[in-house]
């Protein structure tokens, strides 16, 4: 996202805490356009979904969006940011380390079903109002039922899919030069026999970090680019056209072709559902 913008600085409110007051417990918090919980980590699990807005979770692995109506899943001890351009509202699901063990132990954005977005939703209210709770550092006293509830919950978090919105980051020597040169110009079509010629090496070097470094093809990690950048300046409400006229695109049917496939639906359906 851009940085030009006045942006605020929060930090984050459970920062008061070394471990969690219950092996399950939820906050919710509303974010400012050009918000952001600074870096930070915890000795625990972490689901953020976004109620509504954009998100995007900086993390040393890379840059991941979230957008309305998904999430994404930080394991224990990862350190990351959480940002907003466009103003957001988030409910986080904090969960003790090692409580669930076959939950994944690498930072992804995940593909949040119905099911699980009412869940979310009706346990977010046994944790109301968070700042009082937060305040007295108190956990709130939960029944059996409730209790019952946060397991499905979990068991509910544990299956949800993985969503291909995460842009992995690496500093090597080699690839720091592609990495920053497309970021600027996401358009920039340059092949890696060009980025080769330009770096002195081969493009079957280049090739082979992507996959080492990355774990992708150059090729794929410029489409996972592209989409980032889709979805942010969707999110911004720039039109279709003007946003795949912005990102190279000649043809409107092939950018559409392209956000359809990685992500479900079309830019316009996209838009709509924002």
């Amino acid at each position: 996202m851009q940085r030009q913008q006045h942006w605020q600085k929060f930090q984050p409110r459970l920062g008061i805490y070394k471990k969690l007051p219950m092996p399950v417990y939820m906050r919710a918090k509303d974010l400012p356009a050009y918000g952001e919980v600074v870096m930070h980590s915890h000795d625990w699990e972490q689901l953020i979904f976004a109620l509504s807005g954009l998100l995007e979770v900086t993390s040393s692995k890379g840059q991941h969006l979230i957008p309305s109506g998904q999430a994404i899943w930080v394991p224990a001890n990862h350190s990351h940011s959480i940002a907003t351009v466009t103003g957001a509202r988030l409910r986080s699901v904090h969960i003790e380390k090692g409580l669930i063990s076959p939950c994944s132990q690498q930072i992804k954005v995940l593909k949040v079903d119905p099911l699980t977005r009412l869940l979310i939703a009706r346990a977010s209210q046994f944790f109301t109002p968070p700042e009082d709770a937060c305040a007295s550092g108190e956990a709130p006293g939960l029944n059996r039922q409730q209790l019952r509830l946060l397991d499905v919950l979990i068991d509910q978090i544990c299956g949800l899919e993985t969503q291909p919105l995460s842009l992995p980051l690496a500093d090597d020597r080699l690839l720091l030069p592609i990495l920053q040169a497309l970021q600027q110009q996401p358009e920039r079509k340059t092949t890696l026999v060009e980025w080769g010629k330009l770096l002195g090496a081969s493009s079957k070097t280049i090739a082979r970090r992507f996959e080492d470094k990355l774990g992708m093809s150059y090729s794929r990690w410029r489409e996972q680019l592209i989409l980032h950048r889709a979805i942010q300046g969707l999110s911004e409400n720039r039109s279709v056209t003007e946003v795949a006229l912005s990102l190279g695109y000649e043809s409107l049917p092939a950018f559409i072709h392209m956000f359809k496939k990685q992500m479900g639906i079309t830019p316009g359906k996209f838009n709509s559902d924002k």
